[in-house]
């Protein structure tokens, strides 16, 4: 779905620049329920995925889960339940980030559009500045 993509291609680019940290990189894709029966009660996540929220194409902004959990849901997903429905569905207490990341085109097609594709680069900085910064403040707790 062209664009729709981008958090995973994001996580590919940046999975080597946090070999050695303590980050452990699942690739839900559409699958939620093996992403979600694989979290631990004491995980802190964080979600890359792509948004639509009308903002310039390539933005990236960074959501507490907690105020995520307090939206309702989108029901038009290609999934058939999001991992996030699940969370709230069984009450789960799970403590985190989504980092979205805004899309230009979502339609059918198996590469990202032509303004994320230029934009790349500074995506993938901005999400591991973000990353870091999440990093680091968890560090001091």
């Amino acid at each position: 779905m062209k664009d729709d993509g981008i958090g995973l291609l994001v996580a590919e680019e940046l999975e080597r620049r946090f070999l050695s940290s303590e980050l452990e990189i699942t690739y839900g894709e559409t699958d939620s329920e093996a992403c979600f029966y694989s979290l631990s009660p004491d995980d802190f996540i964080l979600i890359l995925d792509a948004m639509s929220s009308g903002d310039r194409p390539g933005t990236v902004k960074l959501f507490s889960l907690e105020e995520i959990m307090e939206r309702i849901s989108n029901p038009a997903m290609q999934h058939d339940m999001s991992f996030l429905d699940m969370i709230r569905l069984y009450r789960c207490s799970v403590r985190g980030y989504l980092i979205g990341i805004e899309a230009a085109i979502i339609a059918p097609g198996l590469e990202l559009s032509t303004v994320l594709k230029r934009q790349f680069p500074h995506i993938c900085r901005k999400t591991e500045d973000i990353i870091r910064d999440i990093l680091l403040e968890e560090a001091k707790r």
